[in-house]
């Protein structure tokens, strides 16, 4: 499965969640969500799989993926070697109906990915915004000893992923490694 599919079903989940920005505070800005915690994101061992780590509900893994904007940036104290995208998409069952799957996809190449979640924040805007939220992916990064991070994925004058992320993230290619329905959301 493409990056693009995930990244649509998880398009839909947030608008479904409610997933909009904060709206605009009495100076006209936009509150960019705010960095918290430590410096660098916290290096854990050895990675298992999404059932054992990513929020197990559609609802808890679209906020959980948005968390991906408060989270500290990647530095160059770690060096990814592939990712991995922990996502919920629907699907056509064969008999006819609709299911909900949650997906583990793996990604190898991460040449056009890794620059951009090196970009700074954009400073907030005291211009409009949209009150969309653009896909946030539930995105972990491995090194060639299979540890792995939760980086902070960089976010434009609005408080949303940078445009150079989305499109870097949309056009990666990935594997999908694991894939359980979840359950049944229409019978055929």
């Amino acid at each position: 499965m493409h990056a693009r599919a995930t990244a649509t079903t998880v398009a839909l989940l947030a608008v479904l969640t409610g997933g909009c920005t904060a709206p605009l505070d009495t100076a006209g800005s936009v509150p960019a969500p705010a960095r918290s915690g430590p410096s660098a994101p916290v290096v854990r061992d050895r990675w298992e799989s999404c059932d054992t780590t990513a929020p197990a509900s559609v609802d808890d893994q679209s906020s959980g993926a948005r968390d991906a904007l408060t989270l500290p940036r990647l530095g160059d104290g770690f060096q990814p070697v592939a990712a991995v995208v922990c996502g919920m998409s629907m699907r056509e069952r064969p008999g006819g109906g609709w299911e909900m799957v949650a997906e583990e996809a793996r990604v190898d190449d991460l040449t056009a990915l890794l620059p951009t979640l090196r970009l700074p924040d954009e400073a907030a805007t005291a211009a409009a915004c949209t009150d969309d939220l653009p896909a946030v992916p539930w995105l972990v990064l491995l090194d060639s000893d299979g540890r792995w991070i939760r980086p902070g994925i960089p976010i434009d004058a609005c408080g949303k992923p940078r445009r150079e992320f989305r499109e870097a993230f949309g056009k990666l290619a990935t594997t999908t490694v694991r894939s359980r329905v979840v359950r049944r959301l229409e019978s055929g």
